[in-house]
């Protein structure tokens, strides 16, 4: 009926950090708007973090090679395609220096030797744990946790560990195995992994997505002023792809504003709809053509198409935002049509996602309506209490959601909470979008200054965990130093004392910069849970009428019984 769900299967890579600033590129509410004091104050603290960052790089790989301090960890995989990796965490004496989540089609990426490099960082001499958390599916479909500790004895040199995962047939049962072995400053590669090093502006496919972005918000500000037809123009000129695809999206929501025929609306739709099927597979373009065949489903329904309807709304595939609406407004064209029950077979579905998305609510009261319209009188007011009960339920959860942005701060509350809560069992089935967490910060995120609230606070959370970094790496610089008989520059021991002081003043001036960011992102979260939390009553109120009129409707039935 409705498309097919996704493959399972994750798409990021660091969870606190990555995965939230690319999850609201998913969203395409997007507008240009003049950056704030606080945007420009984080611009220039992350260029002169930057900077500092190159500092200790260029400290280390000129003047410290000989401490042999580098610690890299390797990953290999000898499966036999037995296996699919889904996350991996790492930590070096309990401290998380690595965290991972896979795709099914973003599988390790290997390098010459079939190895991907991991971590690149620092330790002291002495005894250190390395400990491994793998999480994966094995190729009968089961899924499989693993943890593994290691310890090791770093001396002079440098050190290199091979964490290799293997599964072999039948049982396809995860194995982790650890090789230690000292090398040369010379067999290690010097760049940094993508877990310690920032993305790469300056890359070809970097200029062209600002380059389509800048293109998008020109448009934007002719759509904004009411100059449809030049913001047309321009997307008309754009290359296929997600921004044309979100402009065309845009445009046809002023079209259906300004227009009592949907027509133009509706092939603004068609379009956005093919611009987001050129780059198929994308996350972020996949979510933005559920949400155009749900408006278009809408449109038509609205015009009394209700084929039309109908075959829009079943091509909205089931594990999105935009899923339970499209169940509500597709079971309300079946309820035009006169066919009540598989009206409630879609309402039915549409009751198990959380009611933080929009066109959950209305499939629990379209379930007392359709019982209604079906003639169940006795079911219709069942289900009417269930409604209610739902919705008391719900506004118990916000209430909850508010002491904790409280309590907690927002960022804390809505984001990395929804990893902690289980990532296993987020891992282990396709039910993430039934987490009500999860549910309420992709509907706030569909704000664009929702977005860029929560993208202030992951970015400086990042930049948090890089000074952080850091912070280790020079302490155990400014040991070795003190320790080691290696050939050093006289001016090292100095340096890497003033990179200390200034590190310890860029985590200051962090610290600051994100409190700030967190307080702003709290402000807008809390409004938010208010407004949700409002819905909840509009809900309740509606099924406390239906219930009041089902009840009102019986006893009449009964009096003119009895007077028969």
């Amino acid at each position: 009926m409705f498309g097919s769900p996704k493959p399972q299967g994750r798409r990021r890579n660091n969870w606190l950090t990555d995965v939230f600033i690319r999850l609201l590129a998913v969203l395409f509410f997007c507008s240009a708007a003049a950056a704030s004091t606080l945007d420009d104050d984080i611009a220039a603290f992350t260029e002169d973090a930057g900077r500092h960052s190159a500092s200790i790089q260029s400290l280390e790989s000129n003047q410290l090679r000989p401490l042999g301090t580098r610690l890299t960890v390797f990953l290999t995989l000898d499966s036999g395609g037995g296996l699919d990796l889904d996350s991996l965490d790492l930590f070096i004496d309990s401290r998380p220096v690595v965290s991972k989540v896979y795709a099914l089609q973003e599988q390790p990426v290997l390098n010459a030797d079939g190895a991907e490099q991991l971590y690149v960082g620092h330790v002291a001499r002495g005894d250190h744990e390395l400990k491994v958390v793998v999480t994966a599916r094995s190729a009968d479909g089961d899924f499989v946790r693993r943890e593994a500790t290691h310890l090791f004895t770093k001396h002079s040199r440098a050190l290199a560990v091979r964490l290799n995962l293997s599964a072999s047939a039948p049982d396809f049962e995860p194995r982790v195995s650890f090789d230690v072995k000292q090398v040369s400053e010379e067999e290690i590669a010097f760049d940094d992994p993508d877990v310690n090093r920032a993305p790469d502006h300056d890359s070809p496919s970097s200029h062209a997505e600002a380059h389509r972005k800048a293109r998008f918000d020109l448009a934007e500000s002719h759509r904004n002023a009411g100059r449809l037809q030049k913001a047309g123009e321009i997307l008309a000129a754009m290359p296929e792809g997600y921004w044309a695809a979100a402009g065309y999206l845009n445009l046809a929501s002023d079209f259906a504003r300004e227009d009592l025929d949907p027509s133009r609306a509706l092939v603004a739709l068609r379009v956005a709809m093919a611009m987001a099927k050129a780059e198929d597979g994308n996350e972020r373009s996949r979510h933005l053509h559920d949400e155009a065949l749900l408006r278009a489903g809408y449109l038509a329904y609205r015009n009394g198409e209700l084929e039309k309807a109908i075959g829009f709304l079943e091509s909205v595939s089931l594990d999105s935002p935009s899923t339970p609406r499209a169940l509500y407004v597709h079971g309300l064209a079946l309820t035009e049509r006169g066919n009540h029950r598989a009206a409630m077979q879609s309402w039915h579905r549409a009751r198990k996602f959380p009611l933080a998305y929009p066109g959950a609510a209305e499939a629990w009261i379209g379930m007392g309506r359709g019982y209604d319209l079906a003639g169940y009188l006795g079911q219709a007011g069942e289900a009417y209490l269930a409604a209610n009960a739902a919705c008391e339920s719900e506004r118990v959860v916000l209430r909850t959601l508010k002491d904790q942005v409280r309590n907690e701060g927002a960022y804390q509350a809505l984001v990395a909470d929804v990893k902690a809560s289980d990532l296993e069992w987020f891992l282990a089935d396709s039910r993430s979008m039934q987490q009500p967490r999860l549910a309420y910060l992709l509907e706030f995120l569909k704000k664009p200054q929702a977005q860029r609230a929560v993208g202030r606070v992951a970015a400086l959370a990042a930049l948090e965990k890089r000074l952080t970094t850091h912070s280790h790496d020079l302490e155990v610089f400014a040991g070795a130093l003190k320790s080691s008989q290696a050939s050093v520059p006289e001016t090292a021991v100095t340096k890497v004392t003033q990179l200390q002081g200034s590190n310890d003043r860029y985590l200051k001036r962090l610290a600051d910069l994100r409190n700030a960011a967190e307080e702003e992102l709290d402000k807008q979260v809390l409004a938010f849970l208010d407004h949700q939390d409002q819905r909840m009553v509009f809900a309740l109120n509606k099924t406390e009428q239906q219930i009041a009129h089902l009840y009102e409707y019986l006893a009449l039935e009964s009096l003119g019984g009895r007077g028969q």
